[in-house]
């Protein structure tokens, strides 16, 4: 069938086409539920981390020896951004947390090679003495759900295998990925082994050591000859058994001394490195390493539907409830699933509120039959566009739901631009058919042309901007196009036929009640607007004024925004970070947290609290980077009761309990959409820590000066201290006591050492051999510590084979890109604008540091960094968006001039766009971007609609360029106001649910359609003249 007759051809089948509508429609509505959901589109954080140990070195010795090998190493893979790619050097251990290159296709196979290349690297490349060199590629998986299972009744040891109980089950469900239990305690068997009786006895503690380490060793026991394989027998299998072992003979008497003559043996739960507490608002939960909760950590397999996930959960869980003891009771800390399914309705509500205001207002605009059939489209359009995306695969989340709001006035356009043209033909006094027909043949093109235009500009964002923010926007171009493809093909197919059965053309006397209302306005508004357009017509300069100031005005206020490109997210919870001194212990950091979390608890806003007490939580905010387990950290997930709470709650503790310890500091960390460290950085790079110094001292006592500034903060603040031992010769040579020999003993007497292991089923306890009073060990007392020498039963003090010497030095030492950087860093309080904050600080480094000494050099991170290399990117999609609208428009006009005419008229949409912007304070974000390229599209479309139809009168009816023009804006007018009304109050819904990530969207297009409504049916009839007068 070819395309001039298929129009005629769906109205003499009416029953086909509505049929296909029917099941289309059906098929959409079915998909609704079965389709995956999520709140945004995955996103791809492709950051790992290489950590190295390296026991008994400094920082800096772990930097100089391990960390610049190992970045020179990195640096070799072409797949790794060295600009976004840092590391940390810490006492023992370096951590280099390594970017991945946005253009990388496979994550997976890119780490893989880094992997592969690592042991060899480890073997060949560090020094002897860096025991192992692992990659942790998972760092940016997200959980989906954080689940506390706690009890007042139940041991650490049986509440872990509930928990893993729990997780057996769980692992049955399909879409199950990674699951893991957090906050275990493990029981371990502890000799202590009294040092006075071992040298009574004459027994060498090394000896003793490496004979029971001996014991407990399983190896095999080799085959006799018809290969039957021999087993040993176990020879521990209690701590009795260990307790009554013979560890040595006395040669005269032959009195066997066990090993309970000389250490106490008793079973005990491990000293916790880390631990969790959860506390609710109505149970008094007590922050000790004792009490049994445990975290179960689930992350949901990519490709399934994350809502369906969280309901097979749930049905587990209930199974659960029904067999576990009544005191096991489950919290859940973090629901993605419910966070998906919320936002998910949310937008389903508004997507219906903005069906009925746009039915509403073609309801106040048109006649009821009129208003009716252009409106029928909406709902089958929207649910047309939902089947293809079940099709293809595409997920419903926030964003394509936001481009089906977007798209809602603009699915009805083309149907009210086809009645239009259909009624205006009636009123000529041609037949419907005929009117029908025809009117929708002439019109098909240049609506199918700005369907296209519309759709096409979103697509070259999708390759521009990567990274997160290219992820972000990845879908949205799809849900647009497959909405107005519907809605054109509704539009030519169904809509023609519909006019000709219901609207008729009607008369003046036969109009009754709102309909007279309806003719009197729309013949009011056409009157006026033929004296305004007359007026431009006759006085040129008035349009021209008119649109001058316009675009000055919005370029003005253009420079008055902010670039926050992704807002700070509204959640029913947010982080708490306590950072104690370096030195600080353990039980040091759960006392601080205990402390502040019974304080916080009291709040009514608060409905949970859940504690990681040395160790942060895992990955539960996508763009939330997790810390690195140290006994200084602790970190709370704080739920609340509402969005509000949390933004009220921030507001209050922050300036209340940030400084409200002596010896910690809080940070209240609202989540975010952008994976910043902190908002505002300033990076001193250089090789000369002197020269450093100082100025990142100055930057810094400067920023703590500023009241808008919290947190203010350095990675070079903190300071670590230790104790130097150094042999005293020739003592130490004399009573044959080494380096190695000495290391090792004093590591068994901190630490401990790993006898043996005992199995009880599937459970492990270690069995760990300590040194009696070793709590009671500090600098003065350690050069007490009776050490043991190559003689038998032969041990002196410390202090007679060693120095000790306490020594402090700078915890960590960072490198950015391989150059060693001190980074000055803080948090805003409140409200405060980036941009603002950063501007003052930099006005303050240019006048007081304008000149630096050779080899440094000042860089600023944070937002900045992130800004700076997304704005090219969107700069550039904006042009590739106006480059798309440009080749269609040539296409179709076949003119360079009349398409640069039509493409100029989108620098209409700076003036309404940022008023809106302004009145509603708003920072230019993605989403702004986002509505402005919508706007453009919607301008240029109607840019296009005007300019079709002078086109056509000066080819067809042969009228002036002047007469042409003016009655392309008399014919035009009406349509345009109706199809940016329906727009404009169609995206209300959104700025009424005043989310901060798509409102700003709402106001773009809702207050730029309406303020360049006026410019867009005045202005560009005078410009067409103008520009084709000659």
């Amino acid at each position: 069938m070819s395309k001039r007759d298929h129009i005629q051809s769906a109205m003499r089948n009416p029953s086909i086409v509505f049929f296909i509508i029917l099941m289309l429609t059906a098929f959409g509505i079915y998909s609704l539920p079965k389709m995956n959901k999520d709140e945004f589109p995955q996103f791809t954080i492709r950051q790992g981390v290489v950590a190295a140990i390296y026991p008994g070195a400094t920082a800096q010795e772990v930097e100089e020896q391990v960390t610049i090998p190992l970045e020179n190493y990195l640096n070799g893979f072409e797949d790794i951004d060295k600009q976004t790619t840092y590391s940390i050097s810490e006492d023992g251990v370096v951590y280099v947390y390594v970017t991945l290159r946005n253009s990388v296709a496979s994550s997976h196979t890119a780490w893989t090679k880094i992997r592969a290349g690592l042991e060899l690297f480890h073997k060949t490349s560090l020094p002897p003495g860096v025991l192992q060199t692992v990659l942790v590629d998972d760092f940016g998986n997200t959980s989906s759900m954080l689940l506390a299972i706690e009890s007042n009744e139940r041991s650490p040891r049986e509440l872990e295998a509930f928990a893993k109980q729990l997780c057996t089950q769980l692992r049955t469900m399909p879409e199950m990925g990674r699951i893991k239990v957090l906050g275990t305690q493990h029981e371990e068997v502890a000799v202590y082994i009294d040092p006075a009786r071992l040298s009574a006895y004459g027994i060498d503690q090394t000896a003793l050591q490496m004979s029971l380490m001996l014991r407990g060793l399983r190896t095999v026991g080799g085959n006799i000859h018809n290969s039957q394989p021999l087993q040993v027998a176990t020879p521990y299998t209690s701590e009795q058994e260990i307790a009554e072992q013979i560890v040595w003979i006395d040669p005269v008497s032959g009195t066997a001394i066990r090993l309970q003559d000389i250490a106490t043996i008793k079973r005990q739960y491990e000293e916790p490195k880390q631990f969790v507490a959860f506390y609710t608002g109505d149970k008094d939960a007590v922050l000790e390493p004792e009490r049994s909760c445990v975290i179960v950590n689930m992350e949901m397999m990519p490709g399934n539907n994350i809502v369906a996930f969280g309901n097979d959960v749930e049905q587990h869980l209930q199974q659960a409830r029904a067999t576990f003891p009544p005191d096991i009771r489950f919290h859940r800390i973090t629901d993605q699933p419910k966070v998906v399914n919320d936002s998910v309705l949310s937008f389903l509500k508004d997507i219906l509120i903005s069906i009925i205001v746009v039915i509403a207002v073609m309801l106040l605009l048109f006649p009821l039959r009129t208003a009716l059939v252009a409106s029928t489209g909406v709902p089958v359009c929207i649910a047309v566009c939902i089947g293809l995306m079940y099709i293809t695969g595409i997920e419903l989340n926030t964003v394509t739901l936001a481009a089906l709001i977007f798209v809602l006035g603009m699915i009805v356009d083309d149907s009210v631009i086809v009645i239009d043209g259909y009624t205006d033909m009636l009123e000529k006094g041609h037949s419907r058919w005929y009117s029908a027909a025809v009117s929708t043949k002439q019109l098909f093109v240049p609506m199918a042309l700005a369907t296209c235009a519309i759709s096409g500009m979103f697509f070259p964002m999708t390759k521009i901007i990567d990274g997160p923010l290219g992820d972000f926007i990845q879908l949205f171009p799809y849900a647009v196009l497959f909405a107005l493809t519907a809605s054109i093909f509704y539009a030519a197919w169904a809509t023609p036929y519909m006019a000709t059965r219901f609207i008729r053309r009607q008369r003046t006397k036969d109009l009754r009640g709102f309909e007279r209302v309806q003719q009197l306005f729309f013949s009011k508004l056409q009157r006026l607007y033929h004296r305004v357009l007359s007026l431009c017509f006759r006085r040129v300069w008035v349009p021209f004024t008119a649109l001058a100031v316009c675009i000055a005005i919005g370029l003005f206020l253009l420079t008055q925004h902010n670039l926050q490109l992704l807002p700070k997210a509204e959640r029913e919870c947010f982080a708490v970070e306590i950072h104690l001194e370096q030195n600080a212990s353990i039980e040091q950091t759960a006392m601080v947290a205990d402390s502040l979390a019974r304080m916080m608890r009291i709040d009514a806003r608060i409905s949970s609290i859940t504690a990681f007490v040395g160790q942060a939580s895992p990955r539960f905010h996508t763009t939330y980077t997790p810390q690195m387990a140290r006994p200084n950290y602790a970190q709370f997930i704080v739920n609340t009761t509402s969005t509000k709470a949390t933004a009220s709650l921030l507001e209050e503790m922050t300036p209340r309990y940030e400084h409200y310890f002596p010896n910690a500091y809080i940070r209240f960390k609202q989540l975010d959409y952008q994976a910043a460290r902190n908002p505002l950085e300033i990076k001193i790079q250089g090789d000369d820590w002197d020269a450093m110094l100082p100025i990142a001292d100055s930057i810094k006592q400067f920023m703590a000066t500023r009241p808008s500034l919290t947190w203010v903060h350095s990675n070079y603040d903190a300071f670590t201290t230790q104790t130097r031992i150094t042999l005293r010769e020739p003592e130490a040579s004399r009573l044959g006591v080494t380096e190695t020999m000495l290391t090792l003993y004093l590591r068994s007497v901190t630490d401990g050492a790993t006898l043996t292991t005992i199995w009880e089923g599937d459970y492990q306890v270690p069995v760990m051999l300590y040194t009696e009073n070793i709590h009671q060990l500090n600098h003065h007392t350690l050069e007490d510590i009776m050490v043991p020498t190559a003689y038998p039963s032969v041990w002196v003090p410390l202090r007679q084979i060693a120095t000790l010497t306490p020594q402090w030095h700078h915890a960590s030492i960072e490198r950015h890109n391989s150059i060693r950087t001190i980074t000055v860093g803080c948090d805003l309080r409140g409200k405060t604008s980036q941009v603002d904050a950063e501007r003052q600080v930099k006005h303050w480094i240019n006048e007081h540091l304008s000149s630096l000494p050779e080899g440094i050099s000042i860089e600023y991170g944070g937002l900045s960094a992130i800004n700076k290399q997304l704005i090219p990117q969107i700069l550039w999609s904006v042009v590739a968006a106006l480059l798309v609208m440009f080749v269609l428009l040539l296409y179709h006009f076949g003119k360079v001039s009349l398409a640069l005419l039509a493409l100029s008229s989108s620098i209409l949409c700076v003036f309404g766009a940022f008023v809106g912007l302004s009145i509603f304070n708003m920072d230019i974000s993605i989403t702004v971007v986002l509505g402005i390229v919508s706007l453009i599209g919607i301008i240029v479309r109607n840019a296009i609609i005007m300019y079709e139809y002078a086109e056509e009168l000066r080819r067809t009816q042969h009228l002036s360029v002047r007469e042409a023009a003016f009655q392309a804006g008399l014919r035009r007018m009406r349509p345009v106001f109706l199809t940016s009304a329906t727009t404009a109050l169609g995206v209300l819904p959104m700025i009424l649910a005043q989310t901060s990530l798509w409102m700003p969207m709402g106001v773009v297009i809702c207050f730029g359609t309406i303020f360049t409504l006026p410019l867009t049916i005045t202005v560009l009839p005078v410009v067409y003249w103008k520009t084709y007068a000659r």
